[in-house]
């Protein structure tokens, strides 16, 4: 568990998303989830250690597999938060995308994903439509819209210790995925991070960051934009502008995930960029 200021910490999970972590009087506060149930160990463990109450309550950003499937890994008292499409998407949850999902990775112990496979995912008990303020031992947590990963995606805002978590709605020193979002929405939403001026930022999946990241990811996303507007990605990758594909490539690391996977996530982020999931 890292320290990110004042109470806020972050546990960087990799694979899987990172998890925002607020000390409250009342207990700690999660933004998104753990995958399985020696991570939710580790941080309640953590917490303990640290002279501070376990997990109490949980926020979830967006209904993405990899930020979900820890609901029930806390106790059945903790309250879970989110907005209503991501209170609906959540009754859908098909494990079918675990398995997916796990084959772009490398597992040391296979037993993990029958683990994230057999999850039972719990809808929120507090739904909220825009915007939610929480006031937990005095300390201020607001939740609020950050569209563009995906129309429902929400920020954590923690304005005493000028801490920003985002979700996916930003990605540090990672390929953002981008197969669902919609780019006109996701800049402006960049922009409003930028707005709030926080003094750390957790991303949905890298290190803890500062603006930097916002500012590198906007130049990213402004890129395929401008490749979208040179290249129909249906022509094939022999069609794209001259060494287009590689300069993206090279933007992020890529972890150990097969360069075949993020070359294909790439054009098809480039086709979003030109053909928008949502209004």
């Amino acid at each position: 568990m890292e320290k990110v200021n004042d109470n806020v910490y972050a546990e960087l999970i990799s694979p899987g998303c990172n998890v925002g972590i607020i000390a409250t009087g009342k207990g700690a506060l999660i933004v998104d989830t753990p995958l399985i149930s020696r991570q939710a160990k580790a941080i309640n463990g953590a917490l303990s250690d640290a002279g501070y109450q376990p997990v109490r309550f949980i926020v979830i950003t967006h209904p993405h597999g990899d930020h979900i499937l820890g609901t029930d890994l806390f106790g059945k008292n903790v309250i879970i938060a989110g907005n209503r499409p991501t209170y609906e998407k959540m009754g859908k949850h098909d494990p079918v995308w675990v398995r997916d999902w796990a084959n772009t990775w490398t597992w040391e112990n296979p037993d993990d994903i029958q683990e994230m496979v057999a999850a039972h995912v719990s809808q929120p008990d507090v739904v909220f439509e825009e915007e939610l303020t929480l006031h937990l031992d005095r300390i201020e947590i607001i939740i609020f819209a950050l569209p563009g990963h995906l129309a429902e995606s929400v920020g954590v805002f923690v304005p005493e210790a000028g801490v920003l978590i985002t979700g996916d709605a930003l990605f540090c020193d990672h390929h953002p995925y981008m197969g669902e979002g919609n780019f006109d929405v996701w800049l402006r939403s960049l922009d409003k991070m930028r707005n709030l001026k926080p003094e750390r930022i957790i991303p949905g999946h890298g290190p803890v960051c500062g603006l930097e990241a916002i500012d590198k990811q906007q130049r990213y996303m402004q890129k395929m934009i401008a490749v979208r507007n040179k290249w129909n990605p249906a022509k094939g990758e022999k069609a794209a502008p001259p060494n287009a594909i590689d300069e993206l490539l090279a933007f992020y690391p890529l972890y150990g995930r097969p360069e075949k996977i993020m070359r294909a996530r790439i054009i098809e982020s480039i086709r979003v960029a030109g053909d928008p999931q949502f209004e």
